[in-house]
């Protein structure tokens, strides 16, 4: 690396010079209150809130450390500090009046508490099918001390692997074949689902090559199309399985059929319908079918899921 020409490093000080010379202006006076984008806030929480309100000049630019004071004006009694702190100790609604000088501005603060969250899941994607690759939204249900839905509810979320899948905001969108967890908290409670991202293979002999890659990268989505009366068998290799039939949610007596020979299985794993999981110690076989009935459809798509169950 050459050193800087004496000129040029002159300039370049004179530059600095002159930036300190001109700081950024300060904000000038507060002309008005804002809280965002709505002035109802929710507060899902069991511990103090400090209502987030700011004073901003009349070009729009915050006014930094203006001392707002908070003053319980209606509704519901809970304790609100002059400082906007609220404690919700029980669930309602209040009004909160949020002043600096002659500004004023009126909020309204709906306590939600939350004891508990449920998601919906494993949620499942396959690598290679377009339908079953579009982004999920992350669904949650919040629960107060007596089992009741709670609504509204203000949730932050995160996923636990970003190689797996991503989050935006709350929707969930697959990066790569793999398991991890998406979760949501709300107040101070977590609720987490599994998420698992398949990858779509040919046919059924794809699963003679299940050992041949990592165990955590053990995730095939074969797809499936069969005619009434059709029987199909394949190989499954020692380990522990979870095998899945999408949709999950068909019950027609034309839907293809599953079970598997030489295994210790448990049907309505994980309290799903079409779901097993399953231990084999030397080799299985999985056997598809469908049953010939003439009234049904001649032909029912869909996928098996097969992944590793691992500690």
């Amino acid at each position: 690396m050459f050193p800087l020409p004496v000129r040029a490093l002159a300039t370049i000080l004179v530059l600095l010079a002159a930036c300190e010379e001109h700081p950024q202006p300060r904000p000038g006076p507060p002309m008005r209150l804002v809280s965002g984008a709505s002035d109802t806030i929710v507060v899902n929480s069991h511990y103090p809130v400090t209502l987030s309100v700011r004073a901003l000049d009349a070009s729009g630019n915050v006014v930094t450390a203006a001392p707002v004071r908070f003053t319980w004006i209606g509704g519901d009694s809970v304790p609100v500090t002059t400082t906007g702190a609220v404690t919700c100790t029980r669930s309602g609604d209040l009004a909160v009046r949020a002043a600096l000088g002659t500004l004023a501005l009126r909020l309204i603060v709906q306590c939600r508490r939350v004891e508990n969250v449920r998601l919906p899941g494993p949620l499942q994607f396959v690598l290679g099918d377009t339908a079953l690759t579009r982004p999920i939204p992350l669904t949650f249900v919040a629960y107060d001390a007596s089992a009741h839905p709670i609504s509204p509810a203000r949730a932050t979320a995160g996923v636990g692997d970003s190689l797996v899948a991503r989050l935006h905001g709350l929707l969930l969108s697959p990066q790569g074949r793999g398991i991890t967890w998406a979760g949501v908290r709300v107040g101070e409670s977590d609720g987490v689902t599994g998420v698992h991202v398949y990858q779509r293979v040919a046919t059924l002999a794809a699963l003679d090559t299940l050992l041949r890659v990592r165990d955590v990268q053990r995730l095939f989505a074969i797809p499936l199309r069969m005619a009434r009366g059709d029987n199909r068998r394949q190989h499954l290799p020692p380990g522990d399985w979870m095998l899945v039939m999408l949709p999950e949610t068909d019950t027609t007596m034309g839907r293809i059929h599953l079970r598997v020979e030489g295994a210790r299985c448990q049907e309505h794993f994980l309290n799903a319908p079409r779901r097993w999981g399953c231990h084999v110690d030397s080799g299985a076989t999985v056997v598809l079918y469908r049953p010939f009935r003439g009234s049904q459809p001649s032909t029912a798509t869909g996928y098996l899921l097969v992944r590793w169950l691992f500690a």
